[in-house]
Protein backbone atom coordinates (compact mmCIF):
# COMPACT_ATOMS: atom_id res chain seq x y z
CA UNK A 1 0.00 0.00 0.00
CA UNK A 2 1.02 3.64 -0.94
CA UNK A 3 1.90 5.93 1.92
CA UNK A 4 2.08 9.89 1.74
CA UNK A 5 5.66 10.65 2.81
CA UNK A 6 6.32 13.25 5.29
CA UNK A 7 5.10 16.96 4.62
CA UNK A 8 8.47 18.15 3.41
CA UNK A 9 8.22 15.20 0.63
CA UNK A 10 6.18 14.90 -2.29
CA UNK A 11 7.21 11.17 -3.03
CA UNK A 12 5.47 8.34 -2.19
CA UNK A 13 6.48 4.90 -0.78
CA UNK A 14 5.96 1.26 -0.44
CA UNK A 15 7.62 0.14 2.47
CA UNK A 16 11.27 0.69 1.85
CA UNK A 17 10.47 1.75 -1.96
CA UNK A 18 10.10 5.54 -2.69
CA UNK A 19 8.40 6.06 -5.77
CA UNK A 20 9.12 9.84 -7.12
CA UNK A 21 6.93 11.50 -10.05
CA UNK A 22 8.65 13.46 -12.01
CA UNK A 23 5.73 15.12 -13.63
CA UNK A 24 3.37 15.31 -10.03
CA UNK A 25 6.63 15.62 -7.84
CA UNK A 26 9.01 17.87 -9.42
CA UNK A 27 6.61 19.92 -12.43
CA UNK A 28 8.20 17.57 -15.67
CA UNK A 29 12.17 18.36 -13.88
CA UNK A 30 13.66 14.75 -14.78
CA UNK A 31 17.34 16.28 -13.49
CA UNK A 32 16.05 17.65 -10.24
CA UNK A 33 13.59 14.31 -9.97
CA UNK A 34 16.80 12.38 -10.32
CA UNK A 35 19.14 14.22 -8.08
CA UNK A 36 16.57 14.15 -5.65
CA UNK A 37 16.48 10.20 -6.27
CA UNK A 38 18.26 7.80 -3.10
CA UNK A 39 19.49 4.60 -3.96
CA UNK A 40 16.55 2.28 -4.10
CA UNK A 41 14.32 4.79 -5.37
CA UNK A 42 11.80 4.33 -8.52
CA UNK A 43 11.64 7.61 -10.86
CA UNK A 44 8.08 7.46 -12.75
CA UNK A 45 8.08 9.32 -16.04
CA UNK A 46 4.92 10.53 -17.87
CA UNK A 47 3.87 10.25 -21.51
CA UNK A 48 6.21 13.09 -22.80
CA UNK A 49 9.32 14.66 -23.46
CA UNK A 50 12.10 15.35 -21.30
CA UNK A 51 14.45 17.90 -22.22
CA UNK A 52 18.22 17.39 -21.26
CA UNK A 53 21.84 18.28 -21.84
CA UNK A 54 22.61 15.40 -19.31
CA UNK A 55 22.00 13.36 -16.81
CA UNK A 56 24.25 11.86 -14.17
CA UNK A 57 23.49 8.78 -12.51
CA UNK A 58 25.26 8.67 -9.91
CA UNK A 59 23.22 6.22 -6.95
CA UNK A 60 21.50 2.77 -7.52
CA UNK A 61 17.69 3.61 -9.16
CA UNK A 62 15.33 2.71 -11.22
CA UNK A 63 14.17 5.39 -14.43
CA UNK A 64 10.93 3.62 -15.34
CA UNK A 65 9.28 4.99 -18.72
CA UNK A 66 6.21 4.12 -20.83
CA UNK A 67 4.72 4.44 -24.07
CA UNK A 68 5.58 7.96 -24.96
CA UNK A 69 8.43 8.79 -22.58
CA UNK A 70 10.73 10.61 -24.49
CA UNK A 71 14.28 12.38 -22.89
CA UNK A 72 15.98 14.22 -26.03
CA UNK A 73 19.58 15.61 -25.63
CA UNK A 74 18.87 18.66 -27.94
CA UNK A 75 21.57 17.75 -29.80
CA UNK A 76 23.78 17.83 -27.02
CA UNK A 77 27.44 17.12 -27.25
CA UNK A 78 27.54 15.56 -24.11
CA UNK A 79 25.67 11.73 -23.26
CA UNK A 80 22.33 11.74 -22.65
CA UNK A 81 22.95 9.29 -19.60
CA UNK A 82 26.18 8.81 -17.74
CA UNK A 83 26.29 6.71 -15.31
CA UNK A 84 29.47 6.37 -12.61
CA UNK A 85 30.08 3.47 -10.22
CA UNK A 86 27.75 4.40 -7.76
CA UNK A 87 25.22 3.62 -10.37
CA UNK A 88 25.89 0.33 -10.09
CA UNK A 89 22.17 -1.44 -10.35
CA UNK A 90 20.65 1.25 -12.17
CA UNK A 91 17.68 -0.37 -14.37
CA UNK A 92 16.37 2.14 -17.48
CA UNK A 93 13.67 0.91 -18.70
CA UNK A 94 10.71 1.45 -21.29
CA UNK A 95 12.04 4.62 -22.71
CA UNK A 96 12.98 6.51 -25.85
CA UNK A 97 16.29 8.16 -25.69
CA UNK A 98 17.05 10.43 -28.50
CA UNK A 99 19.48 13.60 -30.31
CA UNK A 100 22.39 13.47 -28.71
CA UNK A 101 26.37 12.87 -29.11
CA UNK A 102 25.78 9.58 -27.13
CA UNK A 103 23.10 7.64 -25.59
CA UNK A 104 23.90 5.74 -22.75
CA UNK A 105 27.80 5.98 -21.18
CA UNK A 106 28.69 4.25 -18.06
CA UNK A 107 32.11 3.60 -16.34
CA UNK A 108 32.46 0.89 -13.76
CA UNK A 109 28.61 0.99 -13.63
CA UNK A 110 27.97 -3.11 -13.20
CA UNK A 111 24.86 -4.86 -12.60
CA UNK A 112 23.10 -2.38 -15.33
CA UNK A 113 19.45 -3.40 -16.23
CA UNK A 114 18.77 -1.39 -19.66
CA UNK A 115 15.52 -2.69 -21.04
CA UNK A 116 12.45 -1.98 -23.91
CA UNK A 117 14.85 0.94 -24.77
CA UNK A 118 14.38 3.07 -28.52
CA UNK A 119 18.04 4.66 -28.57
CA UNK A 120 18.26 6.83 -31.93
CA UNK A 121 19.04 9.99 -33.96
CA UNK A 122 23.32 9.65 -32.14
CA UNK A 123 25.95 11.22 -32.94
CA UNK A 124 24.07 12.31 -36.75
CA UNK A 125 24.79 16.05 -35.48
CA UNK A 126 28.10 16.04 -35.49
CA UNK A 127 31.53 13.32 -36.05
CA UNK A 128 33.66 12.87 -33.38
CA UNK A 129 35.91 10.04 -34.09
CA UNK A 130 38.77 10.14 -31.29
CA UNK A 131 37.31 8.69 -27.79
CA UNK A 132 34.03 7.35 -27.07
CA UNK A 133 31.74 8.94 -29.10
CA UNK A 134 28.79 9.09 -31.52
CA UNK A 135 27.71 6.31 -30.00
CA UNK A 136 24.34 4.26 -28.68
CA UNK A 137 25.51 2.34 -25.50
CA UNK A 138 29.15 2.44 -24.52
CA UNK A 139 29.93 0.55 -21.48
CA UNK A 140 33.10 -0.20 -19.48
CA UNK A 141 33.84 -2.65 -16.77
CA UNK A 142 29.61 -3.15 -17.05
CA UNK A 143 30.16 -6.54 -15.09
CA UNK A 144 26.42 -8.55 -14.90
CA UNK A 145 24.70 -6.49 -17.69
CA UNK A 146 21.31 -7.04 -19.13
CA UNK A 147 20.37 -5.22 -22.29
CA UNK A 148 16.98 -7.09 -23.51
CA UNK A 149 14.31 -5.63 -25.91
CA UNK A 150 15.28 -2.92 -27.43
CA UNK A 151 16.10 -1.28 -30.98
CA UNK A 152 19.11 0.73 -31.66
CA UNK A 153 19.23 2.68 -35.01
CA UNK A 154 20.17 5.70 -36.93
CA UNK A 155 23.38 5.74 -35.17
CA UNK A 156 26.61 7.56 -36.27
CA UNK A 157 29.40 5.35 -35.33
CA UNK A 158 28.56 2.11 -33.37
CA UNK A 159 25.02 1.10 -31.56
CA UNK A 160 26.51 -0.86 -28.44
CA UNK A 161 30.19 -1.12 -27.25
CA UNK A 162 31.26 -3.51 -24.67
CA UNK A 163 35.00 -3.58 -23.10
CA UNK A 164 36.78 -4.56 -19.87
CA UNK A 165 33.73 -6.64 -18.69
CA UNK A 166 33.30 -10.10 -17.23
CA UNK A 167 29.53 -11.53 -17.78
CA UNK A 168 26.67 -9.88 -19.34
CA UNK A 169 23.60 -10.76 -21.74
CA UNK A 170 22.50 -8.78 -24.84
CA UNK A 171 19.26 -10.15 -25.65
CA UNK A 172 16.53 -9.13 -28.27
CA UNK A 173 17.78 -6.33 -29.67
CA UNK A 174 17.64 -4.63 -33.00
CA UNK A 175 19.77 -2.92 -34.85
CA UNK A 176 19.33 -1.06 -37.92
CA UNK A 177 20.96 2.32 -40.09
CA UNK A 178 24.35 2.47 -38.37
CA UNK A 179 27.32 5.05 -39.68
CA UNK A 180 25.53 4.82 -43.27
CA UNK A 181 27.28 7.77 -44.36
CA UNK A 182 30.73 6.42 -43.51
CA UNK A 183 31.78 9.21 -40.91
CA UNK A 184 33.88 6.71 -39.04
CA UNK A 185 36.20 3.63 -40.39
CA UNK A 186 34.70 0.11 -40.19
CA UNK A 187 38.14 -0.88 -39.41
CA UNK A 188 38.83 1.14 -36.07
CA UNK A 189 35.39 1.44 -34.08
CA UNK A 190 32.28 1.34 -35.96
CA UNK A 191 29.60 -1.14 -35.90
CA UNK A 192 26.53 -2.99 -34.67
CA UNK A 193 27.60 -4.81 -31.68
CA UNK A 194 31.36 -4.54 -30.54
CA UNK A 195 32.98 -6.42 -28.08
CA UNK A 196 36.63 -5.78 -26.61
CA UNK A 197 38.81 -7.19 -23.61
CA UNK A 198 35.34 -9.19 -22.31
CA UNK A 199 35.11 -12.60 -20.95
CA UNK A 200 31.62 -14.66 -20.64
CA UNK A 201 29.31 -11.57 -22.73
CA UNK A 202 26.26 -13.99 -24.77
CA UNK A 203 24.76 -11.68 -27.84
CA UNK A 204 21.59 -14.07 -28.33
CA UNK A 205 18.28 -13.55 -30.11
CA UNK A 206 18.74 -10.15 -32.06
CA UNK A 207 18.52 -8.44 -34.92
CA UNK A 208 20.73 -6.41 -37.56
CA UNK A 209 20.52 -4.70 -40.76
CA UNK A 210 22.24 -1.72 -42.22
CA UNK A 211 25.10 -1.33 -41.24
CA UNK A 212 27.86 0.09 -42.79
CA UNK A 213 30.60 -1.81 -40.42
CA UNK A 214 30.98 -5.17 -38.88
CA UNK A 215 27.51 -6.30 -37.69
CA UNK A 216 28.76 -8.31 -34.55
CA UNK A 217 32.57 -7.51 -33.88
CA UNK A 218 34.03 -10.26 -31.68
CA UNK A 219 37.00 -8.35 -31.23
CA UNK A 220 40.17 -9.76 -28.94
CA UNK A 221 37.79 -11.14 -26.41
CA UNK A 222 37.11 -15.02 -24.21
CA UNK A 223 34.14 -17.03 -23.86
CA UNK A 224 31.71 -15.17 -26.14
CA UNK A 225 28.56 -16.91 -27.08
CA UNK A 226 26.79 -15.76 -30.28
CA UNK A 227 23.77 -17.66 -30.49
CA UNK A 228 20.44 -17.33 -32.80
CA UNK A 229 21.15 -14.02 -34.44
CA UNK A 230 19.95 -12.85 -37.56
CA UNK A 231 21.83 -10.39 -40.05
CA UNK A 232 20.35 -9.21 -43.27
CA UNK A 233 22.30 -7.29 -46.35
CA UNK A 234 25.40 -7.59 -45.07
CA UNK A 235 27.80 -5.39 -47.54
CA UNK A 236 24.52 -3.92 -49.14
CA UNK A 237 24.67 -0.44 -47.81
CA UNK A 238 28.81 -0.47 -47.66
CA UNK A 239 30.60 2.50 -48.42
CA UNK A 240 34.14 3.94 -47.19
CA UNK A 241 34.54 6.75 -45.31
CA UNK A 242 37.23 9.17 -47.81
CA UNK A 243 39.41 9.23 -44.87
CA UNK A 244 40.42 5.42 -45.32
CA UNK A 245 39.47 3.03 -48.33
CA UNK A 246 41.39 0.38 -46.67
CA UNK A 247 38.72 -1.40 -44.79
CA UNK A 248 36.06 -4.09 -44.68
CA UNK A 249 33.16 -5.62 -42.78
CA UNK A 250 31.59 -8.72 -42.27
CA UNK A 251 28.52 -9.77 -40.83
CA UNK A 252 30.09 -11.36 -37.95
CA UNK A 253 33.61 -10.95 -37.29
CA UNK A 254 35.31 -13.24 -34.90
CA UNK A 255 38.99 -11.93 -34.47
CA UNK A 256 42.16 -13.10 -31.90
CA UNK A 257 39.23 -14.48 -29.61
CA UNK A 258 39.18 -17.34 -27.66
CA UNK A 259 36.97 -19.94 -26.96
CA UNK A 260 34.07 -18.29 -28.56
CA UNK A 261 30.68 -19.97 -30.01
CA UNK A 262 28.61 -18.88 -32.51
CA UNK A 263 25.41 -20.95 -33.24
CA UNK A 264 22.30 -21.33 -35.04
CA UNK A 265 22.56 -17.81 -36.52
CA UNK A 266 21.35 -16.69 -39.86
CA UNK A 267 23.66 -14.69 -42.06
CA UNK A 268 22.75 -13.00 -45.59
CA UNK A 269 25.64 -11.29 -47.25
CA UNK A 270 25.84 -9.19 -50.80
CA UNK A 271 28.16 -9.64 -53.20
CA UNK A 272 31.95 -10.33 -51.92
CA UNK A 273 30.88 -9.91 -48.69
CA UNK A 274 31.13 -12.35 -45.76
CA UNK A 275 28.26 -13.01 -43.39
CA UNK A 276 30.70 -14.63 -40.88
CA UNK A 277 34.52 -14.57 -40.54
CA UNK A 278 36.79 -15.84 -38.20
CA UNK A 279 40.27 -15.30 -37.87
CA UNK A 280 42.95 -18.17 -37.21
CA UNK A 281 43.66 -17.50 -33.84
CA UNK A 282 39.52 -17.34 -33.02
CA UNK A 283 38.87 -20.86 -35.16
CA UNK A 284 41.39 -22.66 -33.32
CA UNK A 285 39.22 -22.95 -30.15
CA UNK A 286 35.94 -21.37 -31.58
CA UNK A 287 32.21 -24.13 -31.49
CA UNK A 288 30.68 -23.24 -34.74
CA UNK A 289 27.54 -25.03 -35.25
CA UNK A 290 24.15 -24.76 -36.97
CA UNK A 291 24.38 -21.78 -38.78
CA UNK A 292 23.35 -20.18 -41.90
CA UNK A 293 25.50 -18.26 -43.49
CA UNK A 294 25.54 -17.23 -47.21
CA UNK A 295 29.61 -17.01 -47.70
CA UNK A 296 31.96 -17.54 -44.73
CA UNK A 297 35.53 -18.00 -44.34
CA UNK A 298 37.22 -19.38 -41.20
CA UNK A 299 41.44 -19.11 -40.83
CA UNK A 300 41.50 -15.54 -41.96
CA UNK A 301 44.75 -13.63 -41.26
CA UNK A 302 45.13 -12.34 -37.47
CA UNK A 303 46.52 -9.08 -38.15
CA UNK A 304 48.88 -8.62 -34.86
CA UNK A 305 49.68 -4.94 -33.48
CA UNK A 306 51.74 -6.73 -30.35
CA UNK A 307 50.87 -10.37 -31.00
CA UNK A 308 51.87 -11.44 -27.45
CA UNK A 309 50.29 -8.97 -25.48
CA UNK A 310 46.94 -9.45 -27.62
CA UNK A 311 46.91 -12.87 -26.81
CA UNK A 312 47.20 -12.16 -22.85
CA UNK A 313 43.83 -9.65 -23.69
CA UNK A 314 42.14 -12.60 -25.68
CA UNK A 315 43.02 -15.67 -23.21
CA UNK A 316 42.25 -14.20 -19.69
CA UNK A 317 39.08 -14.91 -18.18
CA UNK A 318 39.25 -11.44 -15.59
CA UNK A 319 39.57 -8.78 -18.12
CA UNK A 320 41.34 -6.40 -15.35
CA UNK A 321 44.29 -9.10 -15.47
CA UNK A 322 44.42 -8.03 -18.83
CA UNK A 323 46.79 -5.13 -20.21
CA UNK A 324 45.40 -3.27 -22.75
CA UNK A 325 48.49 -0.59 -22.75
CA UNK A 326 50.65 -2.81 -23.25
CA UNK A 327 49.48 -2.23 -27.13
CA UNK A 328 47.43 0.65 -26.67
CA UNK A 329 49.95 3.52 -27.77
CA UNK A 330 50.79 1.02 -31.09
CA UNK A 331 47.35 0.62 -32.00
CA UNK A 332 46.40 4.16 -32.10
CA UNK A 333 49.03 5.00 -34.10
CA UNK A 334 48.44 2.70 -37.01
CA UNK A 335 44.44 2.95 -36.78
CA UNK A 336 43.33 5.55 -39.50
CA UNK A 337 40.40 7.26 -37.76
CA UNK A 338 40.19 10.84 -39.95
CA UNK A 339 40.79 13.88 -38.37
Amino acid sequence: MIVPKNSDTKASTTDDLTIINVDSDFKGDLEKAIAAAKSGDVVKLGRRIYDTDQIVIDKDITIDGQQGSIINGGGTSESIFYLTADASGTTIQDVEITNGNNGIIGENASNLTLKNLNIHNIGITESIRDGVNNTGIALSHAEGLQLLNSQIHNIGRKAVGLIDTNGGLISDVSIYDVNLEAEHAQSHDAGGIKLFNTNDITIQDSYLSNINANYIWNDTTNGTRIENNVLEDVGEDFLAPGFNQNVDMSGISNEKSSNSTVINNQGDAYEEFLAFKATEFSTETMTLEGNIFSAYELGTTDYWVNESAEKLVALTEDPDSANYSLFADDYIAQANIGN
